[in-house]
């Protein structure tokens, strides 16, 4: 919501000096943070209720907003905000009021004493061990093996794959490198010997036989003419994976690649991983994240155990 704009002196004043504050901590490296991009979309919204004091923001007010951002489009990805999303919005504004009592502006914070929804992971869109086999067996050709190895196997966000390239897999180490994740990050993923192994097979025949080397690509994943593969195909391609499975409750759960990657997760916690390696490895920077997936287990196994 950086677009903006503030039309109150004092909010213009507010939000500068929490964005400065920030920064000055480390935040984002000189850009306007997610968190001072949240605060200027509430400060918008105070705006438009004709609220031109933080001092007159109370819990009824807050809550009111809660629920605004509940209802609230997403201008990304259509649909309404995840809670995750909405969480981390309620998390600036109690950043931002911290800050003002921090700083003498305000007495105390009203954000205390409003009630946040807890988060509501759905399992319903996590694929099981069973059916993630029975993805992997129905796959028609090594790419779309190797697509399900990045965004299973290795947890790589959509972006993360398509961004994925040959000179990023250590197959000596076996590790897999990911140059700007989300966040501008960059983080090691341990690839399994059952990745590693379809990994491999992909690049040494499907991937030789589609390269085009008049216009030579270090893209992992290529599509048939040898460019590198857009993620609007890897959905499709994931798509006609589920369906191949004839697998009626698979096809139903409405399986992204996102949703391979909470599949993945869930499993590793499932079979005894720690949150902080589960957060390592999904390249989560808030660990609150990562605990969505910190269930109830009932034994502890090695953490890569094999599924296939």
């Amino acid at each position: 919501m950086k677009h903006l704009i503030l039309k109150t002196l004092e909010y213009e004043f507010i939000f500068k000096d929490f964005d400065e504050a920030l920064k000055t901590i480390g935040y984002n490296g000189g850009k306007e943070t997610y968190y001072a991009s949240n605060v200027r979309e509430f400060l918008n919204f105070l705006e438009q209720k004709e609220i031109y004091s933080l001092a007159l923001v109370n819990s009824k007010i807050l809550n009111t907003y809660y629920q605004y951002l509940c209802n609230r489009k997403n201008t990304r990805r259509g649909g309404v905000l995840s809670p995750i999303t909405i969480r981390h919005q309620m998390t600036s504004l109690k950043l931002l009021f911290d800050h003002l009592v921090r700083t003498k502006y305000l007495e105390s914070s009203p954000v205390i004493i409003v009630g946040i929804r807890p988060l509501a992971y759905k399992r319903k869109n996590i694929a099981t061990t069973d059916e993630i086999r029975a993805m992997f067996n129905a796959c028609s050709n090594l790419r779309a093996k190797a697509l399900l190895a990045c965004a299973y196997g290795c947890g790589l966000r959509r972006g993360e794959i398509e961004r994925l390239n040959q000179s990023d897999i250590n197959y000596t180490n076996q590790i897999l490198v990911v140059r700007m994740a989300k966040g501008g990050k960059s983080r090691e993923v341990p690839l399994s010997d059952e990745m590693l192994t379809i990994i491999r097979k992909y690049n040494r025949t499907w991937r030789c036989r589609h390269y085009n080397n008049t216009k030579p690509i270090d893209s992992f994943l290529i599509s048939n003419k040898g460019d590198r593969l857009s993620g609007a195909v890897m959905n499709r391609i994931l798509a006609s994976i589920i369906h191949k499975t004839r697998i009626k409750e698979l096809i139903n759960k409405n399986i992204t690649l996102h949703c391979l990657r909470h599949s993945i997760a869930t499993h590793l916690m499932d079979k005894g991983a720690g949150v902080e390696f589960v957060q390592k490895f999904l390249g989560h920077s808030d660990i609150d994240t990562t605990n969505l997936y910190a269930i109830k287990r009932k034994r502890q196994s090695s953490i890569l155990k094999k599924f296939f």
